[in-house]
């Protein structure tokens, strides 16, 4: 046995001698998109990813997070969630329509806590994207008829935070 494995060895020192790196193979590794897949897990497509933190200190319990917003959103394509950390949370959509709706009916929230959300861009790596800001819907009674106009909710949108809209129904007494 030992014969046999050193003569092995010497075999394998035989070849190593005899391997040459000529400039031409000095190249690096060049990595392509396509590369990105990882043991055959599914690549992320940025286009419909919502990035999200809850404001709160706590430690999110995933699971639960995860069926309730699923409950609560009903995608019509699905999504899929991954924590990225204990406090922040990337969801992934399959169809535009589903990421416009839950943006667009923000804010969420879950066990009491707000969750800001962020909408992927293309190069942006979720752990850089800062998350202090959401969007509220607020409703203003008893204004005065005098000020029922469009740049009088613009002016309090402002005054309050950054105005984004109004529901055109406000000012038709719908």
């Amino acid at each position: 046995m030992a014969g046999s494995s050193n003569r092995g060895a010497g075999d394998l020192q035989r070849e190593c001698a005899r391997l040459q790196i000529d400039e031409e193979e000095e190249g690096g590794l060049e990595v392509t998109r396509e590369a990105d897949e990882d043991n055959g897990k599914v690549k992320i497509d940025s286009r419909y990813c919502l990035v999200g933190h809850f404001l709160t200190d706590k430690v999110i319990n995933f699971v639960a997070m995860k069926n309730t917003m699923a409950a609560l959103w009903r995608p019509g394509k699905g999504v899929c969630n991954k924590d990225l950390s204990p406090t922040l949370f990337l969801f992934q959509f399959f169809h535009e329509i589903d990421v416009r709706r839950i943006l667009d009916s923000r804010p969420w929230t879950f066990d009491q806590h707000i969750l800001l959300v962020h909408r992927l861009g293309a190069d942006e790596q979720p752990q850089n994207i800062p998350l202090f800001f959401t969007t509220f819907w607020v409703q203003i009674y008893n204004l005065p008829l005098g000020f029922q106009s469009d740049s009088i909710l613009q002016s309090i949108g402002n005054y309050i935070g950054s105005f984004l809209e109004s529901d055109e129904n406000n000012l038709k007494g719908v």
